[in-house]
Formats: structure tokens, C-alpha cells, sequence
């Protein structure tokens, strides 16, 4: 599982880098869909560069008009979807929700959504300030209930060897008692884990296996 997961960021972000135009289909909130190329979008894109084959003229579409998007490289298939962003103050402590969605990648899709960002893009997230910051090479990771409108910051994997151990189970347990509020067995089972960041992932989902939450 883990290693399936790290081909599947690291393919993903990969493709992202290239800021080539790939196989996609758009949902929209309408309920219609619309299939082409398009761009693949990052966190903070408020517009989605689509048009509908190698010939045709670009099109800039509204994100908030677009629920998510499925993209086909050939090989490999990601899908992107837009929820408001959730975190709490870095010294604060107070939680506060994004006035916009943001888009994220879904890592892990069932009764709990895992989603990851990027930070290697021109539009850079910083999930703790809630505004865009100069960071680079680092994947942070979110999650939250299926059915919400929301995904919490979970934790930061950085790239660029600055150590964030002693950040990652601390933020991951402080935010799933707010994301996961009504599942005791599921935040109980969360707070015994010993999260290191590399494996994080793993151990997340192995969690949201074997406790459900709906």
C-alpha cells in the first residue's frame, strides 16, 4: 500500500510540474460534464484551463463552477476535487475554514478522504497562516469525513530535509478531534498511533480500515 501510494504522488506531481494539457473530464455543479484536455490544476487556482481536443481554442473556466475533475495521463488516473481547507492557528490554536474550496488531489477515497497538495507549484498554500508563502518541495497531506464539505491539514512532508517529526502526531491527533467529532473509536484509535512522517500515510489508512466513520 505504501509504496503504490508513493508512485501514485510521485507520478502525480510529476505530471503537474509539466503543466501539460492531459485527458480530462470535468464535473460541474450543474451535473453536466465536459470531456477534453485541461491543465492540472493546483491548490489555489481560482480558473481551469481546458479546451476540447489538440485543435481547439483554450478556454479559462471558473473553478467554482467545476465540483472535480478526472484526469488520464494513459497510464494513470488522478482525481482532483474541491473542499474548503480547515486548520488551526499556529499559535492561536483556533481553527478556521477557508472562505473559498481549494483544490486537492485524492490520495484515498471512502468512508474518509485522504487529499494531498504540492508546494512545488506557482500558487503555494500555507495550510497553518492560511495564505500563500514562498515554500517548496513539500507535500502536505489532509483529511477528512466523505461526506464534508471540508478537509483538515493533517500534516507536512517536506522534501527539502527540514525536520517536521516532532510536528506530524501532534497536528495529526489535534486535528482529528475536530474532523472527526462524533467517531470516539476512530479519534481514540488515532490518538494511540506513534505517526512518523514517512509512513504517516500508511498508518492513516490502515486506521480508517479498521474504524469507520460515516
Amino acid at each position: 500500500m505504501k509504496k503504490i501510494i508513493l508512485i501514485v504522488i510521485a507520478v502525480l506531481f510529476s505530471t503537474i510540474g509539466h503543466a501539460k494539457f492531459i485527458q480530462a473530464v470535468l464535473y460541474m455543479e450543474d451535473g453536466s460534464k465536459k470531456a477534453g484536455l485541461a491543465e492540472m490544476v493546483e491548490n489555489g487556482d481560482s480558473k481551469v484551463i481546458f479546451k476540447t481536443d489538440e485543435k481547439a481554442k483554450k478556454e479559462k473556466i471558473a473553478s467554482d463552477v467545476i465540483k472535480k475533475i478526472e484526469y488520464t495521463d494513459g497510464e494513470n488516473e488522478f482525481l482532483a476535487e474541491r473542499f474548503y481547507l480547515t486548520s488551526a492557528g499556529a499559535f492561536s490554536g483556533k481553527f478556521s475554514k477557508s472562505k473559498e474550496k481549494k483544490w486537492f488531489y485524492i490520495l484515498y477515497d471512502r468512508d474518509i478522504k485522504i487529499g494531498c497538495v504540492d508546494f512545488g507549484g506557482t500558487m503555494q498554500y500555507n495550510a497553518v497562516k492560511g495564505k500563500t508563502s514562498g515554500q517548496s518541495g513539500d507535500t502536505t497531506y489532509f483529511f477528512g469525513k466523505k461526506k464534508s464539505d471540508e478537509l483538515y491539514f493533517g500534516f507536512l512532508k517536506s522534501n527539502a530535509g527540514i525536520a517536521v517529526q516532532t510536528e506530524t502526531g501532534s497536528n495529526i491527533k489535534k486535528m482529528s478531534k475536530e474532523a472527526f467529532a462524533g467517531c470516539p473509536k476512530l479519534i481514540a484509535a488515532i490518538e494511540k498511533e506513534d505517526f512518523k512522517t514517512e509512513t504517516a500515510i500508511k498508518q492513516l489508512i490502515s486506521i480508517f480500515e479498521r474504524n469507520k466513520c460515516k
